[in-house]
């Protein structure tokens, strides 16, 4: 009998997801066929026994293979600590879909601790835009000319490695480093500010379009999931 939760996706060849996002961090193996996953994390290219970890709200997009893929999927436990999607390939891909299928949640971490880290694939020009984009205000035409690319190329070749134009990325950029600040005490405008938001009312709207919640709402859900960690963790002391 499958753990709760777990549960199996087909995926015709050549067939296509566009960018989505989970509300609740979950683990996907491939178990046959394989897919480009493209985020802002960079594109990884997902074949039998590839395990993907991925934190809540977590934006991308994949592309199948001319076989299509198979994959099993595993909601994973709230308070688990992810910033980015990470991905691994598996020892043993038939162990690893037991401990998916039977031993659930908590003991993907010990699998993916056992695994071989997978590297996203991207250019140096394409990392060196993502931190300009993140840690910069500099325009993205300005950041593309700097780096020797055009802005029509930039936009292109992001599309195409990480599933979102660079406006697009930059934002996603800002919404992931707010939901990171909403797990502190900062003042929600404070928290608008830091993030690089044009202000709260802009703040507000991107955290609605990417989580459903408002920001208050989404930090109330937060801290209840780290209120819950903290009391399992007390208990087991």
């Amino acid at each position: 009998m499958d753990s709760a939760g777990c549960y199996e996706t087909r995926h015709g060849g050549g067939n296509a997801l566009d960018t989505h996002r989970h509300t609740r961090p979950y683990a996907a193996l491939v178990v046959d066929g394989s897919h480009v996953e493209a985020s802002i994390d960079g594109p990884i290219l997902c074949e039998p026994g590839t395990l993907l970890l991925h934190p809540a709200f977590h934006a991308h997009g994949n592309t199948f293979g001319r076989q299509g893929a198979r994959v099993l999927n595993l909601p994973l436990e709230a308070d688990l600590k992810l910033h980015r999607a990470v991905a691994c390939t598996v020892p043993s891909l038939s162990e690893a879909q037991q401990v998916l299928r039977m031993a659930g949640p908590r003991a993907v971490r010990a699998l993916f601790e056992a695994s071989e880290p997978l590297q996203p694939a991207a250019s140096d020009w394409q990392a060196a835009f993502l931190l300009a984009l993140r840690d910069s205000d500099e325009s993205c035409g300005a950041i593309a000319a700097r780096l020797g690319v055009s802005a029509g190329h930039a936009s292109r070749a992001f599309r195409r490695s990480h599933g979102m134009g660079p406006r697009a990325l930059r934002l996603e950029l800002r919404w992931r480093r707010a939901l990171g600040l909403l797990t502190g005490p900062g003042s929600l405008a404070d928290i608008a500010a830091q993030a690089g938001f044009t202000d709260q009312s802009h703040f507000n709207r991107v955290v609605r379009g990417c989580s459903g919640l408002t920001p208050a709402r989404l930090r109330a859900q937060i801290k209840c999931v780290q209120d819950a960690c903290g009391s399992r963790m007390a208990q087991s002391a």
